[in-house]
Order: structure tokens, then sequence, then C-alpha cells
């Protein structure tokens, strides 16, 4: 005769359940929190006299090249949608976050974490990890190289 198969304590099962299930809604409510930390920092910020200050420093820096394609940028105009949202000039300069704001907000307005990308760029990279983690090594690749030829001369 064969056995048939145990049935675990229906009493236990849910109660773990229950605790995961609630651990799980716990988490998602911080990250959302996070999210929302970076973007409310972020939003402080853009506009202000500072962020004009450090953008127009940061393109002079860059040589007016976006961070990730290298294509020249330049300001073009603003094309309004329907909706209500908008849409910029491929080769647009946009602040890019290395690091997504929404994953660090500790790092929201960290000019270590900032860098300026062609809206193209900014509008691929999205959250990408992958992305952020190429465009964080590029760039410290090159202020290593920079560094050297500093040294050598």
């Amino acid at each position: 005769m064969s056995e048939l198969p145990q049935i675990p304590d229906s009493d236990a099962t849910l109660a773990a359940a229950e605790i995961k299930f609630a651990q799980t809604q716990q988490l998602q409510k911080k990250l959302k929190q996070r999210r929302s930390d970076g973007k409310l920092l972020y939003e402080g910020w853009q506009g202000s006299q500072d962020w004009h200050n450090w953008r127009m420093q940061q393109l002079e820096r860059q040589n007016w090249k976006c961070a990730c394609c290298d294509i020249q940028m330049g300001f073009g105009e603003k094309t309004y949608l329907a909706n209500g949202d908008f849409m910029l000039e491929p080769q647009h300069p946009t602040v890019e976050h290395i690091l997504p704001k929404s994953l660090f907000p500790k790092l929201t307005l960290d000019r270590q974490n900032l860098v300026i990308t062609c809206w193209a760029c900014n509008k691929k990279k999205s959250n990408d990890m992958v992305s952020a983690s190429r465009l964080r090594h590029d760039l410290l690749k090159q202020k290593l190289n920079a560094h050297q030829q500093i040294d050598t001369e």
C-alpha cells in the first residue's frame, strides 16, 4: 500500500503566506517612497539657477557632446503632444542620472552621478542598470585617462 502524501498544516501555511504577503507589501511601499523621494529632490532642483549653472558648465566640460553617443548637442524646440506630454529634438541636452534617482534617491543631486546626454539616449536608458553601469564605467575610465595625461605632462 502506498502512503498518502503529507498534508501540510494549513494554519501554519496560511500564516507563513500572510507574513510573506505583508513583507512584500511593505517592501513595495518602501520602494515607491524611495522613487518619490528621488523625484521630489530633483524636481526641487530642476529649473533653479544652480541647476541652470551646473547644466551649462557640464555642457562646456563635455564640449556639448552626449556622454553616451558622443553626438554634438544643441537646444531644440519642444513639440507638445495632444495628451499634454512633450517631445524634444533628439540632440537636445538633458540631465541624466547615471544611477537612476528612482533606485538611488540619495544620489539624486550628487554631481558625480549626473551627466548630460542627448534626449534620444536619455529616453533609451530609462532605469536600465546595465546602461548605467556601462556609462559609469566609461566616465570613470575617461577621468582616469585624463589624470594619467596630466601626470605625464
